[in-house]
């Protein structure tokens, strides 16, 4: 067996290690401006502890976000898994349409540069899906009847996860959709709203033509619009003109830290080892 083989391998996840409690896990969020991290208490969704931040440059490797997340594991003397949520797809060890992070992430092997010293097991998601993954296990939409709930996040891009029939279906990407000679996350992103001042009527105005298309295509039964700028959100979504009922992300801005830390639970009670280091 080679050693890449070995490397390939599936591997148990261990016991969680830490002062918090056996119901802990440490989640990191890497944004486009900034990877954040903190311990969630898995039995509530809410965080335990404090959260550690720190700036993305915009070309960061993967080395450079590698040794952010060991910071942050060291600052809380975490020993255990990690859940990371990502700002792209992730197809097989490399991480693509990410263009707030360096190129270098595309190349094969990367992800493999976030391996934690020691045993403990790194579990990767999408930033998106994490949302929705945290949405799911932790707010409304997990016992949701309405069919088809979309997840939105709006930062520096924009982010979605789509939950059915309580499964999360991942890799949705609806942020790429174009529109006349526009895409949805160059248009009306957190960081559109910032850099061309948008005010919420200007916000909705560019983004109602993005929603329209994916109602017909989509035909949800509810949204859940989130991300950085969560708690000021409902200026802007209340202007929107949907068929189906909206509703600000349960958790907010710290959706990604949780959802990352869920992922690692989901998939030590799966036994899925995909997208694990």
């Amino acid at each position: 067996m080679s050693a890449s083989d070995a490397a390939a391998e599936p591997r148990t996840v261990p016991p969680l290690a830490s002062h918090y409690g056996a119901a802990a896990q440490l989640g990191i969020d890497v944004g486009g401006t900034s990877i954040k991290g903190a311990i969630v208490d898995l039995r509530t969704g809410q965080l335990a502890g404090p959260i550690h931040s720190a700036q993305t440059p915009g070309t960061a490797t993967p080395e450079h976000v590698a040794t952010r997340v060991r910071q942050i594991a060291a600052a809380e003397h975490w020993t255990g898994s990690v859940g990371i949520a990502l700002p792209g797809v992730i197809v097989g060890s490399s991480l693509h349409h990410a263009p707030n992070l360096s190129s270098a992430w595309e190349r094969e092997g990367a992800l493999d540069r976030l391996r934690m010293p020691g045993d403990g097991d790194v579990v990767l998601i999408n930033d998106a899906d994490a949302a929705g993954l945290a949405e799911l296990t932790y707010g409304p939409s997990g016992s949701s009847d309405n069919g088809l709930t979309v997840v939105l996040t709006f930062g520096t891009g924009i982010g979605s996860a789509l939950i059915h029939d309580g499964d999360l279906i991942a890799n949705s990407e609806l942020g790429g959709l174009v529109v006349g000679a526009g895409r949805f996350e160059d248009v009306a992103s957190g960081r559109a709203i910032s850099d061309d001042e948008l005010t919420p009527a200007q916000w909705a105005e560019r983004a109602q033509p993005f929603f329209d298309q994916l109602e017909a295509m989509l035909n949800p039964g509810r949204w859940v619009l989130g991300g950085g700028f969560s708690e000021k959100f409902e200026q802007y979504s209340s202007r929107l003109k949907l068929t189906k009922p909206v509703d600000v992300a349960h958790l907010g801005e710290h959706a990604g830290i949780v959802g990352a830390a869920a992922a690692v639970k989901w998939a030590r009670e799966s036994g899925t080892q995909s997208d694990q280091r």
